[in-house]
């Protein structure tokens, strides 16, 4: 059983995914968790939350994986937050805040859903309604199109599987460690957007932090939407 998937990258200088429950301190997730994916095919698409555009793309069908093609590194730099005037009362206000930046970040990002010839065809021509960022908006990222890959179905069996992208922990049953592996969570990524600043339900997310394959054993009675695929070239991917 076959399926077309998508394949683009984002990369940029800077990255910088908040996590909502930093205050003072402004932290990152290490990559776009899977809200941040689909706002991101939103502005690809031009579609407005403003006008009621949004909810119902959101309810359409949308498979994200995600595969990080650099080291997660972070630095901690001060920003002024200049005119914030919900903190002051008036516009002059002016603070430095300090906030956790993901350096020279590099994704390639998997899609399949009911937008993908649309997506294709915009990814491919270099097509954006709106600016498309990582996180923040000055931190600008310009997708680019890697193709568009006939993906075979992969059955879990009980064997360890090589995963080329990350895994929700739900989906996992055991971890095959390896010499030199580097694995970590992120914790606590928004599932599900569920229009204008509310979410549903969160997630910890397996990553390998140099990018390197994950070995792992898949949970057979999944809780979460996912399934796995395998594209040309023999790579496993995660689809959720």
């Amino acid at each position: 059983m076959y399926e077309e998937v998508l394949v683009f990258s984002l990369k940029g200088a800077l990255a910088h995914f908040r996590q909502p429950d930093t205050t003072a301190t402004h932290a990152t997730y290490p990559f776009p968790p899977r809200p941040t994916i689909h706002g991101l095919l939103a502005s690809i698409l031009g579609i407005n939350f403003d006008i009621g555009e949004g909810e119902a793309f959101l309810q359409e069908n949308h498979l994200v994986g995600l595969a990080l093609l650099n080291p997660v590194r972070t630095v901690s730099a001060q920003m002024s937050m200049h005119g914030k005037g919900f903190t002051s009362g008036s516009g002059t206000f002016n603070r430095l805040t300090t906030i956790e930046l993901l350096v020279s970040p590099h994704y390639l990002v998997y899609y399949t859903g009911s937008r993908l010839g649309e997506l294709a065809q915009r990814i491919k021509s270099g097509q954006s309604v709106y600016h498309t960022y990582l996180g923040s908006a000055y931190c600008l990222t310009f997708p680019t199109y890697q193709g568009l890959y006939q993906a075979a179905k992969v059955v879990p069996n009980g064997k360890p599987l090589n995963l080329s992208t990350v895994i929700p922990q739900e989906a996992v049953q055991e971890v095959a460690f390896e010499p030199g592996d580097n694995y970590a969570v992120a914790r606590a990524l928004p599932y599900r957007h569920i229009g204008g600043r509310i979410f549903e339900q969160t997630i910890n997310v397996l990553y390998e932090t140099n990018g390197r394959p994950l070995r792992i054993i898949a949970e057979q009675n999944r809780k979460i939407n996912c399934k796995f695929a395998a594209i040309p070239g023999g790579k496993v991917i995660c689809l959720w």
